[in-house]
């Protein structure tokens, strides 16, 4: 097992974790992950840019105004954001190459999710268990999936 640092969140919440929250029909077991862990969890900078640029993608109405208050007021205040340093940036390459190397190259935002994870000693916690699968076969990374 990962020894964490107290101080430091223990789990790196994919951007399709933290959107489930606002969900109509959002599932019980994510949301009841993310109460029990809630000083525990950080997002990275590359989720947040996806929320964003979902954000930005909306027509000026009620859900661009809803998913603009929940990024800002909800999301930003709760959770840390983790960005992609120098550390997770090394990480990322020799994934890369690693996976290359296997005959299974990984996609570029994917392994730098998993990167910043490993470089801060986190779990990542995502629906998409797949997409990270080689990455696990060339890494350390651990991988949560809180629908289950």
């Amino acid at each position: 097992m990962t020894d964490y640092n107290d101080e430091e969140p223990h789990y790196l919440l994919d951007s399709n974790i933290v959107s489930e929250i606002i969900k109509p029909e959002a599932s019980f077991n994510v949301i009841k992950k993310i109460a029990e862990h809630n000083s525990d969890c950080a997002i990275c900078a590359p989720s947040l840019h996806e929320m964003l640029y979902g954000y930005e993608k909306l027509a000026d109405g009620y859900n661009k105004t809803f998913l603009g208050k929940y990024i800002n007021d909800d999301v930003l205040d709760i959770f840390k954001v983790k960005n992609y340093s120098e550390k997770a940036c090394r990480i990322h390459a020799e994934i890369r190459v690693k996976a290359e190397k296997i005959g299974k190259p990984v996609p570029f935002s994917d392994s730098m999710i998993a990167a910043i994870a490993l470089a801060n000693h986190m779990v990542l916690v995502t629906r998409n268990t797949s997409h990270f699968e080689a990455i696990q076969k060339v890494s350390g990374l651990e991988i949560e999936n809180w629908f289950e």
